[in-house]
């Protein structure tokens, strides 16, 4: 595997490792806590995968690392298999190099089997145009991963021009509204509670936000050099090759559009909601370089010179994601140690310094509650602490976090460390 090699063992990051909690509490017999304290959007398709994963003794860490790798493989060969050898290659390439998808595979994102559910939908629609229900169940299994895929499948249905291909069309929809009515007894809970989300942790929203931000995100996640060639490839392709170029112009439209429809719906808009846009442009510098020579000369120089810092990007990810599992393993390793396990059970609440830290505790078999806040002087409890600052940036990808400054408060007594993690209990 690519990312495996490159970044080495990768970690389960926020979305994942609830997906593995809720999949337990679904285990078990139990719904999932949805409304928990700083839970994020709940993903279906997620979820129920999570279910027989989370049986393991890991809590499913190792199951969701294996899918998210071979989701990566299956990405990168249906690029090929969609543009052909000479341009899918060359889209799988950059696509390939693109270090915050590689993040995104090192901590297991959703987004990267939701990425090659896409791409193998497309694939199979080139092979056979109005294939249909082969393409529309990959786009529900994707839209019960990411409510973008949403419009592609209604998109795909009216390009169907069928009536019976409607109800797989809005099937990903009305059954994600149905888990959330089900579970919080609202069918809106996703909507509501990641826009309450977003604005409690101060993520970027709003439509105005989305246009100015979109091309500064698309060259920050592709490299400046490589959206130029898609850029490039998408023009001349328009010009010279119309019929061949209009699909892939759609998709990248709906991409973008999707992406202003979440800053009108005041949802976060991330760099990683481009990715499917970010695809698009890769494959079309891949089929650009297959029209006019000069034509392929610009892509050409355009995708070599960018080969620099696309290297040094993927050595920096390379050094952070090492860094953060690093990190992740060590709070892990701190859970599960006799002395934090026999004091968690006997406290009243475990206190954290940052958000990110509740799902892990939950994976290790934590049952107290978990608070995002400072230990008060006098009150008993369970505090975990950052070693130093610098394992604070790099656990909360440095961001300002919800508690800036932990400190043991007096009689509390050291309980147990894991290289960057440090443990007190007043119990």
């Amino acid at each position: 595997m690519i990312a495996a090699l490159s970044l080495g063992p990768g970690y389960p990051g926020y979305d994942a490792a609830w997906a593995l909690v809720w999949g337990g509490q679904l285990a078990g017999g139990a719904l999932p806590d949805y409304q928990a304290p700083f839970a994020p959007t709940p993903h279906p398709l997620a979820n129920l995968v999570a279910v027989p994963l989370s049986l393991a003794a890991d809590g499913g860490v190792q199951g969701v690392l294996v899918i998210t790798y071979v989701s990566f493989a299956a990405l990168l060969v249906g690029l090929v298999a969609l543009g052909g050898r000479w341009a899918g290659g060359v889209a799988a390439v950059v696509v390939a190099s693109f270090s915050v998808l590689q993040r995104e595979v090192a901590f297991a994102s959703l987004d990267i089997p939701y990425l090659a559910l896409l791409v193998w939908a497309a694939a199979l629609e080139v092979r056979r145009p109005r294939r249909g229900a082969a393409v529309q169940v990959l786009l529900v299994l994707a839209g019960l991963l990411r409510p973008e895929a949403w419009l592609l499948a209604l998109a795909y249905a009216a390009w169907l021009g069928r009536r019976q291909a409607l109800p797989l069309a809005v099937a990903a929809p009305v059954i994600w509204a149905a888990t959330d009515l089900l579970v919080t007894g609202s069918p809106t809970y996703s909507f509501t509670g990641t826009r309450a989300l977003a604005a409690d942790l101060g993520r970027p929203t709003g439509l105005h936000t989305a246009i100015v931000s979109a091309p500064s995100s698309l060259a920050d996640l592709m490299g400046t050099l490589p959206l130029l060639a898609g850029v490039v490839g998408l023009v001349a392709g328009l010009a010279l090759q119309p019929r061949r170029f209009a699909g892939p112009a759609a998709v990248l439209g709906i991409g973008l559009l999707t992406y202003a429809l979440l800053g009108v719906a005041e949802l976060p808009v991330l760099l990683r909601y481009l990715l499917v846009p970010a695809c698009v442009l890769a494959l079309v510098a891949g089929m650009g370089a297959e029209l006019r020579l000069p034509v392929a000369l610009v892509i050409g120089a355009l995708l070599l010179c960018a080969i620099p810092s696309t290297l040094g990007g993927l050595r920096d990810a390379r050094a952070f994601t090492h860094a953060r599992r690093t990190v992740h393993d060590d709070l892990l390793q701190l859970a599960r140690t006799p002395a934090f396990q026999r004091a968690a059970a006997g406290c009243p609440a475990v206190y954290v310094p940052d958000f990110r830290a509740r799902p892990l505790l939950a994976l290790t078999g934590v049952t107290a509650p978990v608070r995002v806040a400072n230990l008060p002087d006098g009150r008993p409890g369970l505090l975990v602490t950052y070693a130093n600052e610098r394992v604070r940036r790099v656990f909360t990808l440095g961001a300002r976090g919800e508690v800036q400054r932990q400190a043991a408060p007096a009689g509390a007594r050291p309980l147990a460390r894991s290289g960057t993690w440090r443990a007190y209990e007043v119990c």
